[in-house]
């Protein structure tokens, strides 16, 4: 369960191919932002992109729209990896979670960027979603199932997130947790010249069988 700010992790799935552009920018943009930009490989539905873009607002943060923020989730493995991994997601094939990564922070950085951010009580995509920028509403979520590795019927809760506004700076990051050592050497070219380097991991237990 929650414990504090500075032990508790947060990860954003990404598929290894944006990550060229994530590092040319310095930053991880919200998907609102990222429409002024070129346009990263989606690993999402589609139509849930555009409800969080234009139908569904954060009250919390002056009633901007969830697509204006960053997602983070309170753990790896989320139901979201499970569904584009079956090839439930348009363009993308069953097996497709070998090139996904996870960039890894934590909820203290998060805070300490000093930008608007948000807890969602379960997938900030879902209409019945409630949110709240207060520390204790991280002690509010199912810890339980964001936790379970067998999460059947509360994948809603298990999907909580925490949701930072326009921007993370790729400085925040400090691993990237990869499905094998292939895509663990690809992330590893990839950094070859960056300044800021995460710790690269293959995290198997992250991803599903």
């Amino acid at each position: 369960m929650f414990t504090d700010a500075e032990s508790t992790l947060v990860y954003h799935i990404t598929d290894v191919a944006n990550l060229p552009s994530i590092l040319n920018d310095g930053r991880l943009i919200s998907d609102a932002a990222m429409e002024q930009h070129d346009p990263n490989i989606v690993i999402g539905y589609d139509h849930i992109k555009l409800r969080r873009l234009r139908e569904i607002h954060v009250p919390c943060c002056d009633e901007r729209f969830v697509g204006e923020f960053v997602p983070f989730y309170f753990c790896p493995r989320s139901p979201m990896l499970f569904t584009i991994n079956k090839g439930n997601v348009p363009n993308r094939p069953a097996g497709c979670q070998r090139s996904i990564v996870h960039l890894v922070s934590t909820l203290q950085r998060m805070i300490d960027l000093d930008q608007r951010w948000a807890v969602s009580s379960g997938n900030a995509g879902a209409f019945h979603t409630t949110f709240d920028d207060q520390l204790m509403a991280v002690n509010m979520l199912d810890w339980e199932a964001i936790q379970a590795i067998s999460w059947s019927g509360r994948g809603h809760q298990k999907s909580a997130e925490l949701l930072v506004a326009d921007f993370v700076p790729w400085s925040a990051f400090h691993q990237i947790g990869c499905y094998n050592s292939a895509i663990a050497g690809q992330v590893t070219e990839l950094l070859a010249d960056i300044e800021h380097r995460p710790t690269i991991r293959v995290e198997r237990d992250w991803y599903y069988a």
